[in-house]
């Protein structure tokens, strides 16, 4: 499928597609990427991981509702029927809070289930004073789903970072394909008309021969770079088509008519701040905010663990009334005197197994502290790295610049002294091939520099942020 036609909704006001070929802009581009391209769909994804994860670990907080029934008849004897009938609500701060309601009868009932007739109404606590009571499963489920979240909003970043940084270096190929392409085309224009002029001085009996021949060596030599260059422009054209997809997830192939949009080479002025990028990556960069993530997991276990080193110690307390007392009626159905209550406890006498998993969790914490500081080093230098690379090609692209105009005006002065017999037709050649180079050679410069600068934020791990104008 060609993509002109989803050019032609990115097309910017002003430019229109009749008058003009359509082009691919990196504001268009960058669109149809975070909008179609499968790995940002698959990236759009994470956000969704995450909340579907804390919320199955919120469900260890949802209120539970409970009956059960039992009933034995045997030999014509009704046993027991033991009716039992609860609601549990589970609470942070590991107290439960319990109600319910009992109605058992049978012949040979057990004298402890004995209730009331019309039943009995409970209602008290459960809570842990020991092992627990700061940490438990039910929290922990909850905190480790929490710091997943957050690890997978980093991954989204990063894979956005990735994909972008790929679609915009294939971009910058392609638009430098294009300008290269076009030096090359003026160069065989140029050389047409000089081995046209040249052929006429000759017949004219102005030229040797000799200059006839030269000319039309200079003419195949750049006829043959321009067929380089089509070949460069058709390359990169597919592999640009690589990112290009359409809302039904099919490939898009761009159209030989599109064309770049000049300003898209140009990089901004200076050099990035490399302090600026180091402090905001080591706030926001998405490989460290995983790795954080994945600390405070750990440090959830590490937490749990030294729970298990406290002795279990539970206590349970329920108020009893009895249920024909709910009208109010007959009094209150709360009765002072009317409860229940039981405690627990349980310890361990060596712990062997308890401080052996509270060891291990802390080394795995130290483990992972110590590589997120490897992995800030690591980054703060590549940051360093990509922006001493990128204040270097802005000097080397503004030397290639004076070097253009240089060779120009070499070549100038080398045509007016050709014009007047003061030179040779080698000469002349030899001063356009190296104006030729030399804007050849600074097209790759400024490609090379706008990469630069992407890889510059995709280093910092603000790539995605920047180009959308996200906030760290």
């Amino acid at each position: 499928m060609r993509i002109a036609a989803a050019i032609a909704l990115l097309i910017p006001v002003g430019l229109s597609a009749q008058d003009d070929p359509p082009s691919l802009t990196r504001d268009a581009l960058v669109r149809l990427v975070l909008d179609h391209h499968p790995v940002a769909r698959q990236a759009a994804l994470r956000p969704e991981l995450g909340a579907a994860t804390v919320r199955s670990a919120r469900g260890g907080f949802d209120p539970v509702v409970q009956a059960e029934l039992e009933e034995k008849t045997f030999d014509e004897k009704d046993y027991f029927r033991l009716i039992d009938v609860g609601l549990k609500v589970p609470t942070w701060y590991g107290i439960e809070v319990l109600a319910g309601y009992q109605d058992n009868s049978g012949d040979l009932l057990d004298p402890m289930l004995a209730t009331p007739n019309d039943g009995l109404m409970k209602a008290g606590v459960s809570i842990t004073l020991g092992q627990g009571l700061l940490m438990d499963q039910r929290r922990a489920a909850l905190r480790r789903a929490q710091a997943f979240q957050d690890a997978a909003l980093a991954e989204q970043e990063q894979m956005l970072n990735a994909v972008l940084y790929a679609a915009l270096s294939d971009h910058i190929d392609w638009v430098a394909a294009h300008q290269a392409l076009r030096i090359a085309q003026e160069a065989v224009q140029l050389a047409r008309q000089r081995n046209d002029f040249v052929r006429g001085s000759w017949r004219g009996g102005d030229r040797p021969a000799i200059d006839t021949l030269e000319a039309f060596l200079q003419l195949q030599d750049r006829e043959m770079r321009l067929a380089q260059a089509e070949l460069n422009v058709r390359n990169t054209a597919l592999r640009l088509s690589n990112h290009l997809w359409d809302q039904s997830l099919r490939p898009l192939e761009l159209d030989p008519s599109t064309r770049p949009v000049e300003r898209d080479l140009e990089s901004p002025l200076g050099a990035p701040s490399t302090d600026s990028l180091v402090a905001r990556a080591e706030r926001t960069h998405p490989l460290l905010l995983q790795a954080r993530a994945r600390i405070d997991q750990l440090e959830v276990d590490r937490r749990l663990r030294a729970e298990m080193i406290r002795p279990q110690l539970d206590l349970k307390y329920m108020v009893l009334g009895d249920a024909r007392r709910l009208n109010g009626e007959n009094g209150s159905w709360v009765d002072g005197g009317d409860q229940q209550w039981g405690a627990g406890f349980r310890m361990p006498l060596l712990l062997r197994r308890e401080r052996g998993e509270l060891s291990l969790a802390k080394l795995r914490v130290t483990e992972a502290e110590m590589g997120l500081e490897r992995d800030r080093t690591v980054i703060a230098n590549r940051v360093a790295e990509r922006a001493n690379e990128t204040g270097t090609l802005r000097q080397q692209t503004d030397l290639g610049a004076l070097t253009v105009r240089n060779s120009g005006a070499l070549l100038e002065g080398e045509n007016r002294r050709f014009e007047v017999g003061e030179s040779s037709l080698f000469l002349v050649n030899a001063r356009e091939v190296a104006l030729l180079e030399a804007r050849i050679k600074q097209v790759d410069l400024e490609a090379r520099l706008r990469k630069s600068w992407f890889a510059t934020d995709l280093e910092a791990g603000v790539l995605w942020r920047t180009l959308t104008g996200q906030t760290p």
